[in-house]
């Protein structure tokens, strides 16, 4: 059976407890490794501009003592002559053994999943999922605050477009911690991800306002989204409710940057504060460690490089044992307990087209496309899972 890696929940909750176990034992001896994968050979394919991603990927590889091929510069691959995302992954799966894609369009992983007779690893689709990235978040977490269960961890700056908190914020319910989403302006979680997180087994959603944090916020009333277990959420109401924030205690900040590359009508961002050390002086989050998928911007100051609690740079160190681990499973060398993945679609299919103009079938696979009939009833992309029009 092939192994791909599109989205976080392809992947049980045991078989994520398991490979970071295995890159546990990997990181104690990052060296001794080179007799895993000889005569293997992964095609990096970045569509789209990648450094830490890309590089881990190829180091991961080598380290396991296999091959890389890889295309890095859209331009000067046959995109520009206009072949097409289909032709090229049949190509490419034709010479390797294991694909990384990268993809400016949300739903082109699951598209070159379905062509490539080997495995294909989402890199990062577009503004849809990131599922690798949300492998190393997982690790760093656990690397640095021990259990995931009951941890809170906020969500801070675009959340609409920073594909990395889309797969982060689903794979930390199924752990069991506590999301408190704050977004940069009306860049908030998009509407699959929401539906999603609505639908977990005993999680709940709600809106609310945090009035308690002026002097950090600079401003009072403050609207974040609360996902948490239902016994933990405030008593719904007309309106959202009050969170005191100053009496919880946050284990990470998660910060991502203004994707500049994929706004298009939102706010344009700049409604948050920058996290400096006035930030961390809050008793609420004088114990958080500082996490990004980077690049940095000008979110976070650079003073807090050297604070122990600015675990970025370990961070992305982290993003190569836990992909040796996911290379060594998607190239047959090791098992993982089977379960519950994401479940098939066959047999859920609905009229209507995807409303989402960055979708891959927006743009060159329309053939393609179909939608599925949610748990909520609701018809999304099969590819993008944005929700579909003419339904």
């Amino acid at each position: 059976m092939k192994r791909d890696f599109i989205t976080i929940d392809d992947l049980g909750d045991a078989a994520l407890v398991e490979l970071m176990d295995l890159a546990d034992r990997i990181r104690g001896n990052l060296r001794g490794h080179t007799a895993d994968l000889p005569g293997h050979v992964m095609g990096s394919l970045f569509l789209e501009p990648s450094t830490r991603t890309r590089l881990s990927f190829e180091t991961s590889m080598q380290r396991l003592g296999g091959r890389v091929v890889t295309s890095s510069d859209p331009d000067t691959s046959s995109t520009v002559k206009g072949e097409t995302l289909a032709d090229t992954v049949r190509i490419v799966d034709s010479y390797v053994d294991v694909l990384v894609l990268r993809h400016p369009l949300s739903g082109a992983a699951r598209l070159a999943a379905r062509l490539a007779k080997g495995p294909v690893i989402n890199a990062g689709d577009g503004s849809h999922e990131h599922p690798s990235q949300t492998l190393c978040d997982l690790y760093t977490l656990r690397c640095e605050r021990g259990p995931i269960a009951g941890q809170t961890v906020v969500l801070y700056g675009d959340l609409r477009f920073g594909r990395t908190v889309h797969s982060l914020s689903r794979a930390l319910v199924r752990f069991g911690a506590t999301v408190l989403a704050i977004p940069d302006g009306d860049l908030t979680l998009p509407p699959f991800v929401m539906s999603d997180l609505a639908e977990r087994p005993g999680y709940g959603v709600r809106e609310v306002v945090i009035d308690d944090m002026e002097a950090i916020f600079k401003r009072r009333g403050v609207c974040a989204t609360l996902i948490a277990p239902r016994a933990m959420l405030p008593a719904a109401g007309a309106g959202p409710a009050t969170l005191d924030l100053a009496g919880r205690r946050v284990s990470a900040i998660y910060v991502t940057r203004l994707q500049k590359e994929r706004l298009a009508g939102g706010s344009g961002g700049g409604t948050l504060p920058i996290l400096d050390h006035r930030f961390l002086s809050s008793p609420t989050f004088n114990e958080s460690i500082v996490l990004h998928p980077l690049p940095r911007v000008s979110e976070i100051a650079r003073e807090l490089d050297a604070d122990p609690r600015a675990a970025y740079f370990r961070q992305a160190a982290l993003g190569v044992p836990i992909r040796m681990a996911l290379l060594l499973w998607c190239c047959g060398l090791v098992d993982l307990p089977k379960g519950p993945e994401r479940q098939s679609s066959d047999g859920a299919w609905v009229e209507g087209r995807c409303a989402n103009p960055s979708c891959i079938t927006a743009k060159e696979a329309p053939e393609w496309a179909r939608l599925v009939k949610g748990a909520s009833g609701t018809a999304r992309c099969d590819y993008c899972e944005e929700a579909a029009s003419g339904a």
